[in-house]
């Protein structure tokens, strides 16, 4: 007759108090974020000449010149007077 001794018994102890303990439960996949819908996640491709909002609202603009990230525009207020700035691209909607 076999008598289980010393690590065998530990092992089926165990083994037996891992299986009575219920049911294995994984814990939940983290959701993945996402960004808000105002930063875009790839800027869209700007030109010179492409009419472009700032994305909070505004005057269209039209972009006179385009170095890197950074966008310069031109517009007239509300007078008709002629009046520039540089935005971020990603402060910028194309239209």
């Amino acid at each position: 007759m076999y008598s289980p001794t010393g690590p065998r018994i530990v092992a089926v102890t165990l083994l037996l108090t891992i299986c009575a303990s219920g049911p294995v439960r994984s814990a939940p996949l983290p959701v993945p974020m996402a960004l808000p819908s105002t930063v875009a996640a790839v800027p869209p491709r700007f030109e010179r000449g492409d009419l472009v909002r700032l994305k909070s609202g505004g005057p269209m603009m039209t972009i006179s010149a385009v170095r890197g990230d950074e966008i310069e525009c031109i517009w007239t207020d509300d007078n008709g007077q002629p009046d520039d700035a540089t935005f971020s691209t990603y402060v910028l909607q194309k239209f």
